[in-house]
């Protein structure tokens, strides 16, 4: 008897630990990883900001400059059409804000910092010197261990968004 002791304590402390790591695995990372992927000969701009819902999102305010060169306020649902605005900033107080700069031929990896479970992701792609709107994306996953994965190329963007990550494929 007292030599399988050892052999059950060595097993359960094997099992809690493959049992913990399948958990960190299952749940994935707190904040969304995010890969850009530049594949135009300009430099982009892409700056992530994040909110509490997507009506938070759409009623963003943003000071842009028109074509004409006037700068004006427009929300975020006025930006669903790409290069017709450019130098996109935001006016609103207190929403989290980053940007990356991403320059032609090059891949950037980051996180999406001070992102909180439940919150909406809002992506905006800004291109060249003269920073023209060239695309707006909302993600919506509200779950942990999201990857976003966006492509900067001359005719627009790509993009691939993977939800995966909490407990719900245990209850399915």
């Amino acid at each position: 008897m007292a030599f399988r002791r050892p052999f059950l304590l060595v097993g359960g402390v094997l099992v809690l630990c493959v049992l913990l790591a399948a958990t960190v695995f299952a749940v994935g990372t707190p904040e969304p990883t995010v890969t850009l992927e530049n594949q135009d000969n300009e430099t982009h701009y892409v700056t992530v900001y994040t909110v509490s819902d997507e009506d938070v999102a759409g009623y963003l305010n943003f000071e842009v400059t028109t074509d004409d060169g006037d700068r004006r306020l427009v929300t975020y649902e006025d930006l669903v059409w790409p290069r017709y605005y450019e130098n996109v900033t935001l006016v609103d107080d207190g929403v989290n804000t980053q940007t990356f700069i991403v320059k032609p031929g090059e891949t950037k990896h980051g996180i999406v910092n001070e992102w909180s479970q439940g919150d909406v992701t809002v992506y905006i792609d800004e291109r060249g010197p003269e920073r023209k709107h060239d695309n707006s994306r909302t993600v919506s996953c509200g779950s942990r261990g999201q990857s976003h994965s966006l492509t900067l190329q001359e005719a627009g963007s790509g993009s691939s968004i993977s939800c995966a990550g909490g407990f719900g494929w245990i209850f399915r």
